[in-house]
């Protein structure tokens, strides 16, 4: 079974939620405000139909030996139900992953600062620089307009 690192669960929980309606630099905000906050159901509510997908995808992988993937999440302060998983959703996932008390307890000195936003029709690319746990990074973070929101399809952020 493969395990997700560390780096790999803080990834994704913290850069494949967001969307917002006006711009997608405000998306990025609206996003990492509601992961500051622990509100795992907003910031999963701006996800892109292809970020869900992507994570489904990986979800798949920890329902395979629930009791092992919640004794895992367990180890880095995330608590999930074992007899839950093989029912949860992606959704359900990363609501349960930003708003667990690691999540938040990381994000709390975090700090974003957006950058250049390329906006392409319905796709944009927003130049974001992160400061988590003491690492500083700057990536680009691809965001596609949805419902008329702006959502995040795909990261790259590498913390």
């Amino acid at each position: 079974m493969k395990t997700l690192t560390l780096s790999s669960v803080i990834l994704l929980a913290v850069f494949l939620a967001c969307g917002g309606g006006g711009n997608p630099g405000d998306a990025v905000t609206d996003m990492f405000d509601a992961i500051q906050a622990g509100n795992g159901e907003r910031a999963v509510s701006f996800m892109s139909s292809s970020a869900l997908e992507e994570m489904e995808i990986q979800l798949e992988t920890i329902k395979l030996d629930p009791e092992l993937s919640a004794q895992q999440f367990s180890s880095m302060g995330i608590e999930l139900d074992a007899d839950k998983i093989p029912d949860m959703t992606a959704k359900d996932f990363m609501a349960a992953m930003i708003s667990s008390p690691m999540i938040t307890g990381m994000m709390q000195e975090a700090e974003i600062t957006v950058g250049e936003v390329t906006i392409d029709g319905d796709t944009a690319k927003v130049e974001v620089t992160s400061s988590v746990m003491g690492q500083t990074d700057t990536n680009i973070i691809d965001v596609v307009r949805e419902d008329g929101k702006w959502k995040v399809t795909e990261f790259g952020m590498n913390m």
